[in-house]
């Protein structure tokens, strides 16, 4: 998909995923990707959703009242309540092979850097404009098994 391509399809299922969420506000979106399959979730979670879930694992895990753990959690979009808001699939299995043969780190590395440019577009958009947002909100790209606060640390977010 090209990158317009892709744009158009983000804008589409943002303003339908918006239309039936209207009563909710959001710490952060994620583009949870996964580059060595090129392709990507976009994910949203509500601070209610976060507490809600910390709640569980500070009952199930010891470790969750270290302020590491607890920013892991928030920002680890594998954990948050809207996962499927849309999903993109940039290429096929045949154009990745194409492209780049057996290099996977070359892969992943431009993979993760298309999918910085898409979100960076993304955020200049008029349906980005409207999620309800909270003062904190932040927007990022992490690689599906990437440590989350190497993630934010790479785009500068914290």
């Amino acid at each position: 998909m090209t990158k317009y391509e892709v744009l158009a399809l983000l804008i589409h299922d943002m303003e339908k995923f918006l239309h039936t969420h209207s009563d909710l506000q959001f710490y952060a979106l994620a583009f949870d990707c996964n580059a060595e399959y090129a392709n990507f979730l976009v994910c949203m979670n509500t601070i209610e959703e976060f507490e809600k879930t910390l709640q569980w694992y500070q009952k199930k895990y010891e470790t969750y009242d270290q302020e590491e753990n607890i920013l892991d959690l928030r920002y680890n979009p594998g954990d948050w309540e809207y996962t499927d808001i849309s999903q993109v699939d940039l290429f096929s299995e045949e154009e990745l092979s194409a492209k780049y043969q057996d290099d996977i780190e070359k892969q992943c590395e431009e993979i993760m850097n298309f999918c910085e440019d898409i979100l960076r577009d993304f955020k200049k958009t008029d349906v980005f404009e409207k999620i309800p947002k909270t003062s904190d909100f932040i927007a990022f790209c992490i690689d599906h098994d990437e440590d989350v606060k190497e993630a934010l640390e790479r785009q500068n977010i914290i």
